[in-house]
């Protein structure tokens, strides 16, 4: 019989994440601080159990909506392959748990890049209760089982490969940013570079981006608190640091969650330097996935993407679209009409990509995909 409770036990939790193959960095509970009313659930059965890392939010304050980590891909953790066939009946208990909290919605996903087994049976399962189903898609590039020069013969293209060499031939040096004083050695240059980048991306004034001492307290704290899964790369040209990303590195999955750069040097190359940087030390250190960012749409569909120029920027290195699936269902009927309107503003979303610029790009900075972190997820 399965038993659902909320999660007190750090210690307890962690070691479940740590034990189990399907885990991200979001299962981590020390990631549930950064989730506004985090619910941290597990399920209890006699040989296994689950976590499943909530969030409570208020719709018209008295609707309450139940939201996992989706663009982290946190969704329920099974503590073993060997469990995996009870995942219906702990999501059926999680339900019930829910009903009891008068929560009205619930929103998972289902990582295709986990075995098919596990993302069969919670497609199922939300198929069977009537749930919408989106796919937005990762840019992902498999780095098990291979080296990084392969992937540089076999994924990246001719403009890519020039592009890393020209970077190289310009003077661009990749340095890892892994202490508290490193960050404040570096932080007058990213703080440079996120506001040369929010200006191209017409943010100016965007928050905490543009106001360094907020900036570099989250940089500190949640370095301070993920340690050696949160590290932040940087091109540097002769003393002077002129685009950074920050990747999660957990597990199998390294993820690229920010990237900024300056506007001035973007001819050098440093985007492109730090990509094919990233990529090898995800080849060299065992990781079986690089993730480099979320669209909406495909790049083989019909629909253009809200970010035609991130877009064609990832595919020259030979990304792979992974889709991911994401679900909304609602639990009874006030949940089933937050259903629907969250179906009908993904689809005005979508469609906002054959809109003039203008108004396309309102759509884009008020609705794009947030990770739940230091920063939101943004390019540039």
């Amino acid at each position: 019989m399965l038993q659902v409770g909320i999660a007190k036990d750090s210690t307890e939790w962690n070691d479940i994440v740590d034990k189990s193959p399907f885990s991200v960095l979001f299962h981590r509970y020390e990631l549930q601080g950064f989730m506004k009313g985090a619910l941290p659930l597990i399920i209890k059965e006699d040989k296994h159990c689950f976590l499943f890392p909530l969030s409570i939010r208020r719709l018209f304050k008295n609707l309450g909506l139940a939201v996992s980590p989706i663009y982290d891909y946190a969704s329920i953790l099974p503590d073993s392959e060997e469990a995996l066939d009870l995942i219906p009946e702990a999501l059926d208990h999680v339900v019930d748990f829910l009903h009891e909290m008068n929560i009205e919605y619930l929103s998972t996903c289902a990582p295709t890049f986990c075995p098919k087994a596990y993302t069969t049976l919670v497609n199922s399962w939300f198929s069977e209760r009537k749930a919408s189903v989106q796919v937005m898609y990762a840019d992902m590039m498999r780095t098990k089982n291979t080296t990084f020069e392969d992937i540089w013969k076999r994924r990246f293209n001719k403009n890519a490969r020039y592009k890393v060499r020209k970077a190289k031939r310009e003077g661009i040096d990749i340095i890892r940013i892994d202490t508290k004083d490193e960050i404040h050695t570096w932080i007058e240059d990213i703080h440079q570079c996120n506001l040369s980048a929010l200006e191209r991306q017409g943010r100016t004034g965007a928050y905490p981006d543009s106001h360094k001492e907020v900036y570099l307290s989250e940089l500190i704290s949640t370095k301070m608190r993920l340690g050696k899964f949160f590290n932040i790369y940087g091109a540097v040209y002769g003393n002077r640091l002129i685009a950074y990303m920050i990747v999660h590195e957990y597990n199998r999955l390294m993820e690229l969650t920010k990237a900024m750069s300056h506007t001035a040097f973007l001819k050098k190359c440093p985007n492109d330097a730090l990509i094919a940087y990233i990529l090898r030390e995800a080849c060299e250190r065992g990781f079986d996935l690089f993730e480099y960012g979320l669209d909406r749409v495909s790049r083989r569909g019909k629909m253009p993407s809200l970010h035609p120029e991130l877009q064609m920027f990832r595919s020259k290195f030979g990304f792979e679209e992974i889709p991911i699936f994401i679900y909304r269902l609602g639990l009874n009927q006030a949940g089933r009409m937050i259903q629907r309107l969250f179906y009908i503003r993904e689809y005005a979303i979508i469609g906002s990509g054959f809109v003039p610029e203008a108004i396309r790009g309102f759509w884009r900075r008020l609705y794009e995909p947030k990770r739940r972190q230091v920063s939101s997820f943004l390019t540039g």
